[in-house]
């Protein structure tokens, strides 16, 4: 699991099928002490999961496992699994 924010919503008009009715937010991956980590990344949100949120997500296959009720394989690399409330260092 991995630390963000989300800094913004991506919509897409044209998209897999499996990505049908699921939010993509754009997440900054964070370190612990909240200073950025990397690159934004694309991730789905399965936590209703807003623009300043501090989030945990998954990536690689991982990712996937929130959505194995579904019938098909939902086609995603980076997936929103909890909202943070507070994260405390030492």
């Amino acid at each position: 699991m991995r630390l963000g924010r989300v800094i913004g919503s991506i919509w897409a008009t044209q998209k897999d099928p499996s990505l049908q009715a699921r939010r993509m937010l754009l997440v900054q991956p964070l370190r612990a002490d909240g200073t950025d980590a990397g690159r934004p990344t694309t991730a789905l949100d399965t936590c209703d999961a807003g623009p300043g949120d501090t989030v945990l997500f998954v990536t690689s296959a991982e990712a996937a496992i929130p959505f194995l009720d579904a019938h098909d394989l939902t086609a995603t690399d980076a997936t929103i699994v909890g909202v943070v409330d507070q994260v405390s260092l030492g």
